[in-house]
C-alpha cells in the first residue's frame, strides 16, 4: 500500500484488517477545517479529533464515550477515564494517543497503527499542522514516536 508520508509516497505496512485511510470528509479539508465545520461526532472536520473519532468508527471501536463541546484533545483522557475506559502509559494497537501539552491549548490525538519492541509507535493523524513540518488540515503518518508525554486510551470494540 502506499500512503503520503509528509508529502511524499512510501510504502506503509499496516497490521491486516486495520483501516487509517479514507477519511471521508478528507475532500473538503482544509477548507472544512479552516471553516471550523463540525462532523457527525460534533468535532471540527479535519482536525486530529474528527480523523481518530472516524478511525475508532471505522475499526468497529466504540464512539459512545464522546462527549460533545468536551473532546479538544487534550480532555480526551478525562473523558475516557469517566466513561470507564482504561488510560495507560503504554502504546496499544487502536489505542488513541494524546499528547496534552502539543499543538496548545488544544492538544494533539492520533491513532495507533504498530507498537514496536523496543516501545516507539507508529501513528495515523490528521492537522498536525505546519510546526511540525506538515500542511495544516491533512493527513500524514508518523513512525517509531516515542511514548515521552503520551497517554494512550484503550478503546474497546462495541
Amino acid at each position: 500500500m502506499l500512503a503520503l508520508v509528509g508529502g511524499a509516497q512510501a510504502a506503509v505496512r499496516k497490521p491486516r484488517g486495520l483501516v487509517v485511510m479514507g477519511y471521508p470528509l478528507s475532500g473538503r479539508c482544509p477548507a472544512a477545517g479552516i471553516a471550523d465545520a463540525v462532523d457527525r461526532w460534533e468535532m471540527n472536520a479535519c482536525n486530529c479529533t474528527s480523523y481518530v473519532a472516524w478511525a475508532l468508527d471505522v475499526n468497529g471501536q466504540r464512539v459512545d464515550w464522546f462527549v460533545p463541546g468536551a473532546m479538544d484533545a487534550w480532555n480526551w483522557p478525562n473523558v475516557a477515564r469517566r466513561a470507564g475506559l482504561v488510560v495507560s502509559l503504554t502504546p496499544r494497537v487502536g489505542s488513541a494517543v494524546v499528547w496534552a501539552q502539543l499543538s496548545r491549548p488544544f492538544g494533539h490525538v492520533a491513532y495507533v497503527t504498530r507498537v514496536h519492541a523496543g516501545g516507539t509507535f507508529d501513528v495515523s493523524e490528521y492537522n498536525l499542522g505546519p510546526r511540525f513540518g506538515h500542511r495544516p488540515y491533512t493527513y500524514d503518518e508518523r513512525r517509531d514516536v516515542s511514548p515521552r508525554g503520551a497517554v494512550f486510551i484503550y478503546v474497546p470494540r462495541r
